[in-house]
């Protein structure tokens, strides 16, 4: 039985408070009062001019507008499309202002992404050492082994998907997106800037002992070891900028 539409929303106070609504904000408003899910085709073009009172024109250019922030989807031939929820459209302005900031000898902008990942990463290793499954537990150490075995080369790919498989099994799109994000906004700033090399077996070592504490079903050990190794990664980022090392913080008790 196919589920049944919510009726639609009441519209949402102008946070402009006084702003006119532009096409843009009109066909947003549109897509949330007909309740259309990602994928979902939209109504064609003749009917959003009419329904907004807007030229040919007028609308094409929102849509594109909205397309670029992954809002829409438009497929030449067959239609325009709610879209999926991505933050990738955020990366190059995210990119544009960590490398001007890096550039400027400011390298808190490169930092500051470090330390958005490691809130988040902490936030979760939490629900990890308590969720996930002995083939979940399984995964992480082939990713081990082979980032181990990989070496220099491979280190970035297994590195990557080692957190990824972290939290995958949480189900939380949005938090992967995110982590996502700030990695590829840090690895693109981090070889433009000539970042030194760091000893391979002490990222090996670092990873061991997170997975060691997840699969213990330890969260406590858990949160302190990913703690370490983005504390690892600060310091080390202090010595290559020359930057004062922030004082240590006392270690959280159980949440």
């Amino acid at each position: 039985m196919p589920a049944q539409r919510k009726p639609p929303a009441a519209p949402a106070a102008d946070a402009g408070r006084g702003r006119r609504p532009t096409v843009q904000d009109q066909l947003i408003d549109l897509i949330v009062e007909l309740d259309l899910d990602p994928g979902e085709v939209l109504p064609p073009e003749p009917e959003l001019m009419r329904t907004l009172g807007v030229s040919r024109n007028s609308v094409r250019e929102a849509l594109k507008g909205l397309q670029a922030l992954g809002i829409v989807d438009i497929r030449h031939g067959y239609g325009t499309y709610v879209g999926t929820p991505q933050l990738r459209s955020m990366a190059p302005g995210l990119l544009f202002h960590t490398r001007l900031a890096v550039r400027r000898d400011n390298p808190r902008g490169l930092l500051d992404i470090v330390e958005v990942r490691a809130l988040l990463e902490s936030g979760l290793i939490r629900r990890s050492a308590l969720e996930l499954t002995d083939g979940d537990i399984g995964r992480l150490r082939g990713e081990l082994d082979a980032l181990a075995a990989d070496g220099d080369a491979g280190r970035a790919g297994h590195d990557r998907r080692f957190h990824e498989l972290l939290y995958e099994p949480l189900g939380n799109a949005l938090v992967l997106q995110l982590i996502a994000l700030f990695w590829d906004v840090y690895r693109q700033v981090e070889a433009e800037v000539g970042k030194p090399h760091t000893d391979h077996g002490q990222v090996v070592r670092q990873h061991r002992q997170v997975l060691e504490a997840v699969a213990a079903r330890d969260p406590d050990a858990a949160a302190a070891r990913i703690a370490e190794h983005f504390a690892d990664i600060t310091a080390r980022f202090d010595r290559w900028t020359g930057s004062p090392a922030p004082a240590a913080e006392p270690a959280a008790g159980p949440a």
